[in-house]
């Protein structure tokens, strides 16, 4: 299970709407592939929206929802209630199959299905504020060691025209297209990209925790790409070779957000994000930047504290508070805390 589309419904009201049906206005993601990816299996794709053998004429599955549950603000959702809320949090258990172990028919050359057990994949997601944050565990089952060549875990599928990877090889936003890379060796801190409309009406962040298990990208080489367009797709690399026995764990968290950007000029692109409880603002830079910046109202009067730096950039606050000094040597990330 997992989300496949994202719009925006137009607004002017102090209330959240009410008609949970009705379409959005636009649709500015729409996942007919995936946005949580599946694992490739010795170069068999496994979970996720995709079939065994990529053959979507038999439909056999490589995967099973076996449990799901939604709560709002810690409350169950259930029996079609209405309620208004600041978060709503879904679990989700699947069934990954194991690619390798396939069940045939009674000519004994047919497959039927998959019965043999791969992995158990939990996920996560927690939903607020125009962000979706996405926590997966994998744990492996199986019981001979498998090779898993390949593991993007995050993606997406924005309708975007322009894209940033900041402290990457894209310096501003360029035109989306295929084939930009970034490989670990020569951007070994990147974490996110962003994406926009050439209007500039819509932006969509997705950002992988750099301090966090798969995150840290220990399973990937340096020649690999930390994140890469390809086709109409964008992906992060988590996993490139790993041998997964019986009892591996891997795990991951990271967040989707949709947002209209506080400050977006020649020199950073800052923005808030709401990430598994708290409330971040991200000062992501595209050249070199030693200054001290405004906030926009409502941001002014926040406590801050320093969440997580590139080690191109420092930052320091008045107590805490506004205004905001960074130094930045290079392109890169900074995220504070919002505190209050």
């Amino acid at each position: 299970m997992g989300f496949y589309q994202v719009g925006i419904a137009a607004n002017t009201t102090d209330s959240p709407l009410t008609d949970v049906g009705r379409n959005p206005d636009k649709v500015i993601n729409l996942a007919y592939s995936d946005n949580i990816g599946p694992i490739s299996i010795e170069g068999n794709f496994c979970g996720a929206n995709h079939c065994y053998k990529e053959d979507y004429t038999k439909k056999i599955k490589t995967a099973t929802c076996d449990w799901f549950s939604f709560t709002a603000d810690g409350k169950p959702l259930d029996n079609n209630r209405l309620i208004a809320c600041k978060e709503i949090q879904i679990n989700v258990v699947n069934t990954i199959y194991n690619p390798l172990l396939p069940t045939y028919g009674a000519d004994g050359k047919t497959v039927i299905s998959l019965d043999s057990v791969l992995c158990l994949e939990k996920v996560e997601y927690r939903v607020a504020g125009g962000s979706i944050s996405v926590n997966t565990e994998h744990t492996y089952v199986q019981r001979d060691p498998v090779k898993v060549t390949t593991y993007y875990g995050m993606q997406s599928m924005a309708k975007g025209d322009e894209i940033y990877f900041p402290g990457g090889s894209t310096p501003d936003f360029v035109k989306k297209q295929a084939g930009i890379n970034n490989p670990k060796s020569a951007y070994p801190e990147l974490s996110s990209w962003i994406q926009r409309d050439s209007a500039g009406s819509w932006y969509e962040a997705c950002w992988m925790n750099p301090s966090y298990e798969l995150g840290k990208r220990a399973l990937i080489t340096e020649d690999d790409n930390m994140a890469f367009t390809s086709g109409t797709k964008v992906y992060h690399r988590l996993i490139n070779g790993q041998v997964a026995k019986k009892g591996t764990i891997n795990k991951w968290s990271g967040c989707y957000t949709w947002f209209t950007p506080l400050i977006d000029n020649d020199r950073l692109l800052c923005y808030e994000m709401k990430y598994n409880g708290g409330n971040y603002l991200f000062i992501q830079t595209k050249k070199a930047v030693s200054s001290v910046f405004d906030l926009p109202a409502g941001y002014t009067n926040h406590v801050y504290s320093v969440w997580h730096t590139d080690k191109t950039q420092s930052v320091t606050t008045h107590s805490g508070k506004a205004p905001i000094k960074l130094v930045s040597k290079d392109p890169g990330t900074t995220i504070l805390k919002i505190e209050n």
